[in-house]
């Protein structure tokens, strides 16, 4: 097997090349997503009709439990391998994987432990942390691939453990498995990216070697990484026992809903995030060029994500009812703060979080998460009972704003970026657009069609309003947009393994 570094996966990026990498990353990630989605949603309705609600919460169950062991069984460091300047040794990868294998193996083990004496539900649960160890076996190839920045590989593997998951739950519940099909569906998954990594990344599935000493070192960062995870995890579980305490379950259901329908934005910045950390690692000790990346990163991103924001908060009262139906038009009060929020605190983030986590400072990063949610807490909880559901998009809102503040200012104490101006503009022009959007929506009757006319008419209105406050941004956002598609779509002999 060797100790030394893994065969062709962590070879020097020239500067064009690794822009070309990060460029195709973006447009790659966000096609995946966006197709998961759309996998995952069409799967769901075929297993909800063969499927009652008590099943369904039994994986939820499940699946809580999941989350759990992955948050716990990386630890973050595998991220810590990622941002380190030197590549990792086949030994590192060894140890790093003995020590997830150890810990998953141990919960699996736990999880069957109790399943007998606890009945279905507990037995449901250890069926799906079962899949965990498999799940560890990915971490290697997964970090060799995210450093130098073969998403595609990546994407091969998403795909197929998402393929492999639907084809068997649909197959097994329809059979008559029922509940036990979804649980066995996660192993198979799992079972499904370990085989596809083997075969994508060059180093294959890194052999465990338990030797804890290799990993000490990425102990700290790691933690501080996993942990600003953790704040996202158990923020959004906490705010949905908020919601419902204070203001009922149904206004839990408007909330879901309108979380659900912000996933699609939410996408695009995902892919984004995903792809800074591993290119801000590569620059990070080129100031010039990371300042550079940077500024670019936030301009870019307030302009694209603009289109997209502005569209889906001007649509919202004619979107929402016209396509989930009229008890849920309540739940487009949320949009107009969550758009908000996203426009001013993903664009800080996805300039500056990556840059951060490069330069081991997860400490601001854990910070400025802590920070949102305890304000996203503060502003929603006392405005649930008077103004409904909304106050979860307003707290959305000003919870960004804080950790938009906490990152920019962490980021400007190292280089000399401007953060705050450029946002400037376009949420200025955002805001309008989408108002008036919201307008053509209500007056239209709140009906699809008038909320796909709203929608639009805040889309233009955001291009021709941009494009007189700044025009030559615009155009190298539609450049970089259109150069992201090209070199997806460019063939690379290397990573195509020709």
């Amino acid at each position: 097997m060797g100790a030394g570094r893994p065969r062709g996966e962590d070879e020097a990026l020239s500067g064009s090349e690794l822009k070309r990498r990060a460029k195709a990353g973006v447009f790659v990630v966000s096609t995946r997503g966006l197709v998961i989605l759309l996998l995952g949603f069409a799967g769901n309705v075929v297993v909800a009709r063969l499927l009652d609600p008590h099943d369904f919460g039994v994986v939820a169950i499940g699946m809580s439990f999941v989350l759990f062991a992955g948050l716990v069984s990386d630890g973050g460091l595998g991220a810590g391998l990622i941002r380190r300047e030197e590549p990792p040794t086949r030994q590192e990868l060894g140890a790093l994987s003995a020590l997830q294998l150890g810990v998953t193996l141990a919960m699996a083990a736990l999880a069957a432990a109790l399943a007998v004496p606890l009945g279905r539900v507990a037995s449901v649960t250890a069926v799906m942390v079962a899949s965990m160890p498999l799940v560890a076996l990915q971490f290697p190839g997964r970090i060799l691939l995210e450093r130098s920045l073969r998403y595609r590989r990546l994407v091969a593997v998403e795909m197929s453990q998402v393929l492999c998951y639907q084809a068997w739950a649909i197959g097994t519940v329809a059979a008559g498995f029922g509940v036990w099909g979804l649980a066995t569906a996660t192993v198979v998954r799992a079972l499904a990216g370990a085989v596809v990594m083997a075969f994508v990344c060059p180093a294959g599935l890194v052999r465990p070697l338990p030797t804890f000493r290799l990993v000490r070192p990425l102990v700290g960062f790691g933690l501080r990484f996993q942990a600003v995870n953790a704040t996202w995890l158990l923020r959004d579980q906490v705010l949905n026992v908020c919601v419902a305490s204070f203001g009922g379950v149904a206004q839990l259901g408007l909330w879901a809903l309108a979380k659900r329908l912000m996933e699609v934005p939410y996408l695009i910045l995902q892919s984004l995030w995903r792809v800074s950390f591993p290119t801000m690692s590569r620059l990070a000790a080129d100031e010039v060029r990371t300042t550079r990346l940077v500024q670019q990163a936030l301009d870019i991103t307030t302009v694209g994500m603009g289109f997209v924001l502005t569209a889906l908060a001007g649509s919202a009262p004619g979107l929402v009812p016209g396509l989930f139906g009229p008890q849920w038009r309540d739940a487009a009060a949320v949009v107009p703060g969550a758009c908000l929020g996203l426009a001013v605190g993903g664009a800080v983030s996805v300039a500056t979080q990556g840059y951060l986590y490069a330069l081991g400072d997860a400490r601001t990063v854990l910070r400025a998460s802590l920070l949102q949610a305890v304000t996203w807490f503060a502003v929603t909880l006392p405005l649930l009972v008077p103004l409904g559901v909304a106050s979860v998009g307003l707290g959305w809102f000003a919870g960004a704003v804080v950790e938009a503040l906490v990152l920019g200012r962490a980021t400007n104490r190292r280089i000399p970026v401007r953060l705050f101006r450029p946002l400037l503009a376009p949420v200025l022009v955002g805001t309008g657009s989408s108002a008036l959007g919201w307008a053509v929506s209500v007056r239209g009757g709140g009906t699809l069609w008038s909320g796909l006319a709203g929608g639009g008419c805040s889309a233009v209105l955001f291009a021709v309003g941009m494009t007189v406050a700044d025009r030559r941004l615009v155009r190298r956002t539609c450049g970089f947009a259109a150069s992201s598609v090209r070199a997806a779509l460019s063939r690379d002999r290397e990573e195509d393994g020709g």
